[in-house]
This record gives C-alpha cells, sequence and structure tokens, in this order.
C-alpha cells in the first residue's frame, strides 16, 4: 500500500476526528455491582489518550512544531499521524505517533517515524544544530517501545504516575 508523508494541512482537520489508533471503546457495564466506564476498561489506556489528542489537534506547521501524516494514495484516508516539537537546542520530540487500527502491522510506524525523524534532521541541519530525539512513552506500550529502541532510542527517565494513572518513560537517541 503506498503512502504518501507530508505536512498537515487544513484538509486534514476532518481526518483527525475520524482517525482511529486503537479498539473502539468498550460500553459501559456493571462489575461487582458498581459502574464503571468504558474508557477504564478500555485494553490500551496509551492508545485512547492519543486518539483523543488526535481528535483534538490543531492544525499547525511553524518553525518549532508540525504535524507530518502519512496519507494513503488509494483511499485519501489518514494512515498514520505524528507531531514533532523542536524544544530547542536542537532537541526534537516525537510528541505523538499513531497508526491507523486498520493497517497495523504493515510497518507504517517505522516509515512514520523515519520520515519525522528525517525531516527533524533536516530542520536542525538548517539551524546549525546537532539533532537530539526524545519520546514519551507509556511505560506498557511495548509496541512503540520496540519501534523507537529499534531506532537507537534508549530509555533514560521512568517518570512518577500522573494523576491519571499513567506512567510515561522518556527515551533519548542522539
Amino acid at each position: 500500500m503506498p503512502v504518501r508523508f507530508r505536512f498537515a494541512d487544513k484538509s486534514d482537520q476532518s481526518r483527525f476526528t475520524s482517525f482511529s489508533c486503537t479498539d473502539p471503546v468498550p460500553a459501559n457495564r456493571q462489575i461487582d455491582g458498581r459502574w464503571v466506564k468504558g474508557s477504564q476498561l478500555h485494553p490500551e489506556p496509551w492508545a485512547l489518550l492519543v486518539q483523543r489528542l488526535i481528535h483534538n489537534s490543531p492544525i499547525y506547521h511553524d518553525k518549532d512544531c508540525w504535524i507530518r501524516v502519512g496519507v494513503d494514495d488509494e483511499t485519501g484516508n489518514l494512515a498514520s499521524y505524528c507531531a514533532v516539537a523542536h524544544k530547542g537546542n536542537g532537541v526534537y520530540e516525537i510528541a505523538v505517533i499513531a497508526v491507523s487500527r486498520r493497517l497495523r502491522g504493515l510497518g507504517l510506524g517505522t516509515q512514520a517515524l523515519r520520515d519525522a525523524m528525517a525531516v527533524a534532521t533536516r530542520d536542525a541541519v538548517q539551524r546549525d544544530l546537532n539533532p537530539v530525539f526524545i519520546a514519551t512513552i507509556d511505560e506498557n506500550n511495548r509496541a512503540s517501545a520496540h519501534l523507537f529502541a529499534s531506532f537507537g532510542y534508549q530509555l533514560i527517565r521512568t517518570y512518577e504516575k500522573d494523576r491519571h494513572g499513567f506512567v510515561f518513560n522518556l527515551w533519548a537517541r542522539r
């Protein structure tokens, strides 16, 4: 399946709201006599968080932040989404990376990360900087940890549990 990577533009806004990178949210239900929200029963809560971020993404592209999308040439649908932020001094954060749920397992995560890092590297060269890449990944997200490790990222820090119960790891690549 051919995918074309490009900067997001205004025409992508409606695609963001319909982009699905995880399984649907289970229905609310009673467990031991107590109602539990379906989102709390989801097998990949970090993926729900990412999906919510994508659904509410503003379209932006400036010198310090951008979104790269992979577009399926056959359907015109979003195949992948990757937000990158230049944090200063050549540090680039891969802030969000996701692949369409229906296209998982085809190597699009690898392609999207390669594309994002290539764009950031070109940006660093234009600024006469040496790029350093970082990413914050939920500690339970084994697929992302494996992807970033395959690109030479290393786990450098584990954060305390946040107010939503998430524990994130900081990964870096020089």
